[in-house]
């Protein structure tokens, strides 16, 4: 018996060929059109059938609410209230969305309760990673208040908690009847079924508000910046922080091209380049060093807790004296650590923010923060004229960066000169006069050759092969905000040199 499908294809490479397409004239054989019906379908036929769809139907409109969510919310701010006009969750009380973005030493609570207006707090990192940890490693996502962090979440009786960690961020969010009447199995589910909707809405809105807030910030800098800014577009311009052409006919004019689709770039009046590149380099780097040491503590915190936690634990059940030394010198190690990380973060908190320091714990820590350049050489603190519980109110952050660059340098010169530093010193000399402060970096390396005294302080010197030029420099120019100067001799006839500054005592 002959294959009807070679047939076929014979008759229709004949029909091809002969350019005489009368598709009436094929005998096409086909089969009925068949439906089937989906799995969900069939569910909801099923369901109609044994008298379960009203189960089915709420769980229906329930992602219909949802998916609502989804397009009225514009802000975090306002995702605590609008989960509670959820009619499927109108039962509770209060909701809590914590944010905290990765890095940062603070987070955000953003809650709302009945019929009252949405509110905002800071939370601590440390009381946002207990809890964000607390709610991870459950499965149930109920908890009770005594599990809570009071001062954060005021929640009281029983509550439902969820974590979602986004690539930048970390989110909890918790509903609560502030009653210890516990959940439904249906409200656990229906509270659950948020997490896939947030999830999507939560990164849009959270990458909107930074963008918004970096564009915020960026458009202030320009406005308060205290030369003449020009953003011009095919040769229009689109933005101006000075109105006054004719202040700035003479200055001198800095160009810089700005990348996109159309032309566009810059001008910068009446500042100069050595300028630009000091101040720009010092922000970026105390910027970077600033995000670095809240990375650490966010990272340690939670391991050095727990190893602060467990050590106190066994060393209250250890029978063993030597035992209970060992946890006991552990535990204190441990939150020793802690202190140090919370401390260096605080050094780069906020750059314009004067407060009241102790001096010497202050140049512990910046010692400490210089160990890795300072290996070796011997340093130590002189304190003239008070005790060690001396305050000052200063900038930590402008102060920091002065001195941890004075003993950098310092440490340079000497391993430069001699290669066995082991016997060289650093002195820190903390002297303190009738209201004056003067806090000197003294080292016993080469000094600074005559030549070269009158331009250690001007931008891009330097006698090394890989240095920029600009560390002294950028001290000078932060010593000018704390209404001061940097000094500097050289240590004749001993080796060495001194740079000095001097402070309201």
């Amino acid at each position: 018996m002959e294959d009807q499908s070679f047939t076929r294809i014979k008759e229709i490479k004949k029909l091809l060929s002969s350019g005489n397409l009368e598709l009436s004239s094929l005998e096409f054989k086909s089969k009925p059109i068949r439906f089937t019906r989906s799995s969900f379908e069939k569910k909801v036929l099923n369901s109609i059938k044994s008298g379960k769809a009203h189960d089915l139907e709420r769980k229906y409109l329930h992602k219909e609410e949802l998916r609502k969510l989804l397009f009225s919310i514009s802000e975090v701010k306002e995702l605590p209230a609008e989960i509670l006009r959820l009619p499927s969750l109108s039962s509770f009380e209060s909701c809590h969305v914590l944010v905290h973005e990765k890095g940062k030493p603070v987070g955000q609570n953003y809650y709302a309760y009945h019929g009252e207006n949405q509110e905002t707090k800071l939370i601590a990192v440390q009381n946002f990673n207990s809890l964000f940890n607390l709610v991870k490693k459950s499965k149930n996502k109920i908890f009770n208040q005594s599990l809570s962090l009071k001062d954060d979440l005021s929640v009281v009786g029983n509550f439902l908690a969820r974590e979602i960690d986004l690539k930048n961020y970390s989110v909890i969010y918790l509903i609560s009847r502030n009653s210890f009447l516990p959940p439904s199995t249906e409200e656990q589910d229906e509270f659950q079924a948020l997490s896939a909707f947030l999830h999507p809405l939560l990164l849009k809105i959270l990458d909107k508000e930074k963008n918004d807030l970096k564009k915020e910030v960026l458009r202030k800098s320009l406005e308060n910046f205290p030369e003449k800014i020009a953003v011009k577009k095919n040769n229009h311009t689109v933005f101006t922080n000075k109105t006054d052409e004719t202040a700035y006919e003479n200055s001198n004019l800095m160009i810089f091209p700005i990348e996109g689709e159309e032309p566009m770039s810059m001008e910068l009046s009446n500042i100069s380049k050595d300028q630009i590149s000091t101040e720009l380099y010092h922000s970026q780097r105390v910027s970077l060093l600033g995000e670095l040491l809240n990375t650490l503590q966010h990272e340690l915190s939670n391991p050095l807790f727990g190893l602060n936690l467990t050590s106190s634990i066994l060393e209250s059940e250890a029978t063993n004296p030597e035992t209970e030394s060992v946890l006991n010198e552990i535990s204190q190690n441990a939150n020793r650590s802690q202190t140090i990380i919370k401390n260096f973060s605080n050094l780069y908190n906020d750059q314009q923010e004067f407060k009241k320091v102790n001096l010497y714990r202050f140049m512990e820590e910046v010692i400490t923060l210089t160990k890795s350049e300072t290996k070796e050489i011997a340093k130590s603190i002189q304190c003239i004229g008070f005790e060690q519980n001396l305050e000052i109110i200063t900038n930590p952050t402008i102060l920091t960066q002065i001195i941890f660059n004075l003993i950098i340098n310092a440490a340079q010169a000497i391993k430069e000169h001699n290669s066995d530093y082991r016997k060289n010193n650093i002195t820190i000399k903390l002297v303190k006069s009738e209201g004056n402060l003067e806090i000197s970096v003294i080292d016993d390396g080469p000094g600074v050759k005559a030549e070269h005294i009158s331009t250690i302080f001007q931008p891009f010197f330097t006698t090394k092969d890989s240095g920029t030029g600009l560390g002294l420099s950028i001290c000078q120019n932060l010593a000018h905000q704390l209404g001061t100067k940097i000094e500097f001799k050289n240590n004749s006839p001993l080796l060495g040199a001194t740079f000095s500054i001097n402070l309201p005592g």
